[in-house]
């Protein structure tokens, strides 16, 4: 990314997932190894993908910030044997996303409600607001109390991660918005996100895959606890019994979903009976651990033990005000 602003007097600049071609003091933010240009097709591509990445090793990059440990795993996985590992590797760092901080004290059970439940994502099936449906749709058949919110622009099939292409087959799910114990918000400000978050008591994200899972933080700045699975960056936040719970799928050596499959082969129909499978799986999965949390004879002392760990985990590694800190100094000393 070429990028050399002619307005104003800057000193420094800080880059989200792009490599900057500049010569002022910069750093970089990075969600996973895809900040890194890579797959040349020919020579002369890979000539410039290595003078784009080696910008990285030069005196003015000042430091590679990746957003969790999933991320740096990614990275340093990807820059193994280039001639720049060392040099990279010593500005790397480890600084996880930050929210405002929203309320001060953790939030008390209500037992007389039904349990509030939101999901919160544009992809329904990769973040998993299928499972949120056919969760949904268990609980009524079992007379559960339990309502369960969607935030999404419904999202689905061809080009979306982790998602079977053909949409037709999600089609039964969608119809499950109808539902008596579903209500569906389509797309609503991040205002009205954070309400009905500081409103509901989980958010539920069972998700096949997901670099970070904002949402979670924000969830956790007003106090609200999540369930979600073990994919990716989620369980360096989220620990079970303690601000949430996990939902245990298996994942390979980069913390990927085990089972997912790219290109042609997400077109056959294994492909299909692979992820219908496994969101029955995470919707059983989570209807277990609520149906346990609402059997507890503690669910309020419990419950307010998660809304207070949830809320500890914003304050000590998401907290607006001390990353704005933390930047300020790395910013004043450059």
């Amino acid at each position: 990314m070429a990028w050399q602003p002619v307005w104003g007097r800057y000193q420094a600049i800080h880059s989200f997932n792009r490599i900057l071609y500049t010569n002022k003091p910069w750093f970089l933010t990075f969600e996973d190894h895809r900040v890194l240009y890579r797959n040349p097709q020919n020579q002369a591509e890979a000539a410039i993908y290595d003078l784009l990445n080696n910008r990285l090793a030069l005196g003015n990059c000042q430091k590679i910030i990746a957003i969790s440990d999933y991320a740096k795993l990614r990275f340093i996985n990807r820059i193994a044997g280039w001639k720049i590992e060392e040099k990279v590797s010593n500005k790397l760092d480890v600084i996880h996303p930050n929210f405002p901080v929203r309320v001060k004290q953790s939030k008390l059970y209500q037992e007389q409600q039904n349990l509030q439940l939101v999901f919160i994502g544009n992809h329904i099936a990769r973040k998993g607001g299928v499972v949120a449906l056919r969760l949904a749709k268990k609980a009524e058949k079992l007379g559960l109390p339990i309502t369960v919110h969607i935030i999404s622009g419904l999202e689905h099939g061809s080009g979306v991660p982790t998602d079977f292409p053909d949409r037709s087959k999600y089609i039964e799910d969608l119809k499950l918005l109808d539902l008596n114990n579903v209500v569906f918000h389509k797309n609503i400000p991040n205002d009205k996100v954070i309400e009905l978050l500081s409103q509901s008591h989980f958010q539920l994200m069972a998700t096949l895959q997901d670099t970070y899972g904002y949402s979670i933080i924000e969830g956790f700045s007003v106090a609200t606890p999540a369930i979600t699975t073990n994919v990716c960056a989620l369980p360096e936040f989220v620990r079970h019994g303690e601000n949430g719970y996990i939902l245990e799928l298996p994942i390979n050596e980069i913390r990927h979903w085990n089972n997912w499959l790219y290109g042609e082969k997400t077109k056959t129909n294994e492909y299909w009976e692979i992820v219908n499978s496994t969101y029955n799986y995470l919707a059983e999965k989570a209807l277990q651990q609520i149906s346990q949390f609402l059997d507890r004879n503690d669910k309020q002392e419990h419950y307010e033990f998660l809304s207070a760990g949830a809320l500890a985990q914003a304050q000590m590694l998401h907290n607006s005000e001390k990353q704005n800190e933390l930047f300020d100094n790395l910013y004043a000393a450059v």
